[in-house]
């Protein structure tokens, strides 16, 4: 090659860069993360303007006898806090750290077990809502198994 010079008895020169086989594990598990809490926060999002939605006007229900008027203001305010919860841990999730990827995984799964409680209101909002947290929810249980824990002898700090 011209203008370079190679000297045979020295190191390697080195390389910027993911090794030349693609992404390595680290980019790996980061996208995991990133991705699990893309769609948290999608989810979040929507339980946040359902509920939000909700708990400004009360909906009618039609029954045998006619309308009925629903409140349910208080799984409004309760589906306003999870969505708010689960946004704040999806972004939480830009920090790679243990505890935040356990915190997501507790809200998203209880965005789920809400979902699966306020099913019958709003199925489609509700069923997309679950479909995007389990996943996210699936996402960071396999995030968690590839990503060694660190421990106080290697130069952690024994708490992660």
């Amino acid at each position: 090659m011209r203008g370079q010079q190679s000297n045979p008895s020295g190191p390697a020169p080195r390389r910027a860069g993911p090794p030349a086989g693609g992404a390595g594990p680290d980019d790996a598990r980061r996208s995991r993360r990133l991705v699990a809490g893309l769609l948290l926060g999608v989810a979040g999002a929507i339980d946040a303007s359902v509920g939000a939605g909700a708990v400004r006007v009360d909906p009618y229900v039609v029954i045998d006898e006619g309308f009925r008027r629903l409140d349910v203001t208080g799984w409004a305010w309760l589906q306003l806090a999870t969505g708010l919860a689960v946004i704040a841990a999806a972004l939480a999730l830009t920090v790679d750290r243990r505890v935040t990827t356990y915190a997501a995984i507790g809200a998203g799964a209880f965005g789920v077990l809400l979902t699966v409680a306020l099913f019958a209101y709003q199925p489609v909002e509700r069923a997309t809502s679950a479909l995007l947290a389990a996943v996210a929810v699936w996402l960071l249980a396999g995030h968690l198994r590839a990503t060694p824990r660190r421990s106080a002898a290697s130069g952690g700090r024994g708490i992660s």
